[in-house]
């Protein structure tokens, strides 16, 4: 499709200054004193300057904003080349973001007159029979499920060569956004987060599927607070067969767990737990658990032990420490075994950080780490075990009323043919 005729115009008029004043990062009278500065050295036939120099050497911006307005510039040019444009039975408005296996757009249902999002596989794999089927089966397999805090799908199609879907738009922005522009989360909201995503990966292993890649970039939260787990791109179920070799690693290495960076395949939510943990902890401290290059990262999450969240952050409770702490333990069995649990404990620390009462629940936190999970297995089972007799006596209720009504109805038939016949 060619690129609309108003781009050149646009390309003119969407300048440093007018950006840099639309964003807010310059007012128009530091922006006339910069200006003044730079006709004063033409008068005095000095070399051309831009603008956003003599903003940095005043002191007015720092560099990455500088960079922040020229990435803003070319994401509006990118836009407005998409813009228009259609695929299946839907028209782009923008592009929301880039994955390992799609682009996402911002785009209208014409059908429907509604905003979706849009995930279009990558053009550099549409002649790729493996990642064709990695994609198609994230989009069969998301659009299965049903939950509050996972993004929905609403349909799956092809046009052309393209293949794509289309999801639920979620009028807010993801957790790596968040913490790129505003550094470490509010506890409060860290929890929340948690215990909503905690619920979605719950559901999840209900129907044996592991994500396989929770990390901040794959968390949403709308405008009302709600967390949407998204991006099946590397789901492992049990309903559909995702192409995988033993070694192969899926995942990002921010937050991988030790157990998919060895390349394992037999992952269960175990795995999505120390996955949540790690992105906790880059909410709580504004970083990730390790740095380094990509074999660096990976590396450490098999074998060291992120710094301490209290040396980072003086003033975190003991109880989320704890809770990081066990969702990123190494070995997958000492780990949380009940969603509940987790959740429960997530929910005591919500409590008692809200009414800024002493946090006494830190011990016992330490102390669930410690000691074998038998106990909670234990309780789990004497749980099924008790359900299982209530119904079997419902059963056996259901089968004695039945036998009671039709002995009653037999003496009511011997009672009526025994009696006399009239005269």
């Amino acid at each position: 499709m060619p690129e609309p005729t108003e781009l050149p115009d646009m390309e003119k008029d969407l300048d440093f200054a007018t950006l840099a004043i639309a964003h807010r990062v310059v007012s128009r009278e530091q922006l006339e004193k910069a200006t003044h500065v730079l006709e004063k050295e033409a008068e005095d036939g000095r070399q051309p300057r831009s603008v956003e120099d003599v903003l940095l050497e005043q002191g007015i911006l720092k560099s990455e904003q500088v960079w922040a307005v020229y990435k803003a510039k070319e994401r509006l040019l990118r836009d407005a080349r998409t813009r228009g444009q259609r695929i299946g039975g839907y028209e782009i408005i923008s592009k929301l973001g880039e994955g390992g296996l799609g682009v996402v757009y911002k785009a209208r249902q014409l059908s429907m007159g509604r905003i979706v999002a849009l995930k279009v596989l990558h053009e550099r794999w549409v002649t790729d029979d493996e990642f064709r089927k990695r994609f198609l089966v994230e989009a069969r397999l998301v659009g299965r499920l049903s939950h509050p805090n996972l993004i929905q799908v609403i349909d799956v199609g092809r046009y052309r060569n393209t293949l794509y879907f289309s999801m639920e738009f979620v009028d807010g922005e993801p957790v790596d956004t968040t913490l790129e522009h505003n550094g470490r989360m509010d506890i409060q909201v860290c929890i929340s987060i948690a215990i909503q995503v905690t619920g979605a990966l719950e559901y999840l292993q209900m129907r044996r599927i592991v994500h396989r890649d929770i990390k901040p970039g794959n968390i949403m939260i709308t405008k009302g607070g709600i967390a949407k787990l998204g991006d099946f791109g590397f789901v492992k179920s049990s309903l559909e067969s995702v192409l995988s070799t033993e070694g192969e690693v899926l995942g990002t290495p921010d937050y991988i767990s030790p157990e998919a960076a060895r390349g394992e395949t037999n992952l269960d939510y175990r795995s999505d737990l120390y996955s949540l943990g790690a992105t906790l902890y880059h909410m709580l401290s504004g970083c990730p658990p390790f740095g380094g290059s990509v074999s660096d990262v990976m590396d450490q999450h098999i074998k060291s032990d992120p710094r301490p969240l209290e040396k980072i952050v003086s003033d975190i409770p003991d109880g989320m420490v704890a809770i990081v702490n066990r969702l990123m333990h190494k070995k997958p069995e000492n780990r949380y075994v009940l969603f509940s649990e987790l959740i429960a404990d997530l929910e005591s620390l919500r409590a008692a950080t809200k009414t800024s009462l002493p946090i006494t629940q830190a011990a016992s936190l330490n102390e669930t780490i410690s000691r074998a999970s038998n106990s909670d297995l234990d309780q789990r089972v004497r749980e099924i075990e008790l359900l299982r007799k209530i119904n079997r006596l419902e059963k056996f209720l259901v089968i004695g009323g039945v036998a009671l009504a039709l002995a009653l109805l037999g003496l009511a038939y011997l009672a009526f043919f025994r009696q006399p016949l009239p005269v």
